[in-house]
């Protein structure tokens, strides 16, 4: 898997193949998602978070043309990280949007920022030196895991979580690459912080559901209250509120409406009512993790109503396709629904 594939993917620009591509990657080899974490610990501490003592990020445009003049130059040759300080400029500075070459950019030039790499895996608290990690992660199954304070996760597939023997200092904090449904044992004298992306959730006690697998980050609650936030943004969700981010415009919002089904995967029911069918098989696509198109555009604007639970994609798919009068086939990336009809 090339390095450019996995920052477009991380950066939320990858096309709907390519991100098939890359979670078929990380499903063929349990390393494969402990690569991409490690992978995107690498880019933010390259610059895409910045430093709470200054508020500076990397300038990696300026990064990657001194990186790219050095590459070829023997190892002695090659300039200490203190040289690099001259690339640092205020936030203010550093465009809205860093695309995927930036990102690329970044990746080379944090492998002489080793202090920076550090310091991205301790987090904002300090965290005693004797403190080991442990990584958990997934691939074609989902899996339950308990944390060392009581909170449990369901660890949705290909997805992976770090996080500490034990919580020490302030906080509990942990990494999530992917997505999992987290019921955090409250305790309001040590908060609850999940590093997603680029974006942090903070709970104290509650029930709730984090999908990060790229930068286009979403939050669901079930119970409690849960604080979302990404750079100077903030928004507050109570039960049966979302929150999403939007990589484009770089922003956080709360959506207008609850869907239960983005917490499927923790639930096993999929609820669909007279929904248009092209939001169907975008919800059913997540879910199973697979591709399913429409032969035709024509088909999206089809309704279903339909409830399903703990069933496979096949019979899934095998009612959708009675119901609305349509056929689905198999393919090589996965299924096809076609039809004139919309069993109207």
């Amino acid at each position: 898997m090339s390095d450019e594939l996995l920052a477009k993917y991380i950066a939320g620009e990858a096309t709907p193949d390519e991100r098939t591509e890359v979670r078929q990657w990380l499903a063929d080899d349990p390393d494969h998602p402990l690569e991409l974490a490690r992978f995107e610990r690498i880019w933010q501490a390259a610059g895409n978070r910045s430093e709470p003592e200054n508020r500076q990020l990397f300038d990696t445009d300026t990064a990657w043309s001194r990186v790219r003049g050095q590459m070829h130059q023997p190892e002695q040759s090659i300039k200490k990280p203190s040289d690099y300080e001259q690339v640092v400029k205020p936030i203010r500075q550093t465009p809205r949007w860093i695309s995927w070459a930036r990102v690329a950019a970044a990746v080379l030039l944090v492998g002489t920022l080793s202090v920076l790499t550090y310091r991205s895996f301790q987090g904002p608290d300090s965290i005693d030196q004797t403190t080991t990690f442990l990584t958990q992660s997934t691939t074609k199954t989902t899996r339950s895991l308990t944390l060392p304070d009581g909170s449990t996760v369901l660890l949705n597939r290909n997805s992976s979580i770090r996080y500490p023997n034990t919580f020490l200092g302030q906080t509990r904090e942990v990494t999530l690459i992917g997505e999992a449904f987290f019921d955090v044992k409250p305790n309001t004298q040590q908060p609850f912080i999940i590093h997603a992306q680029d974006t942090d959730v903070r709970v104290v006690g509650t029930s709730f559901g984090v999908r990060a697998y790229d930068r286009n980050v979403r939050v669901s609650v079930k119970t409690g209250r849960v604080v979302v936030r990404k750079k100077q943004q903030e928004v507050v969700l109570i039960p049966g509120q979302q929150a999403t981010i939007d990589p484009t415009a770089d922003t956080l919002r709360r959506l207008p409406r609850f869907d239960a089904n983005a917490l499927a995967y923790s639930t096993k029911q999929l609820n669909f009512t007279n929904q248009s069918l092209a939001s169907v098989v975008e919800t059913l696509s997540d879910y199973y993790q697979t591709d399913i198109n429409l032969s035709a555009s024509s088909l999206q604007t089809c309704r279903l109503t339909a409830r399903f639970e703990n069933e496979s994609v096949e019979t899934v798919l095998g009612v959708v396709a009675e119901t609305l009068q349509l056929s689905v086939k198999r393919t090589d990336k996965g299924f096809v629904l076609s039809g004139e009809g919309c069993g109207q």
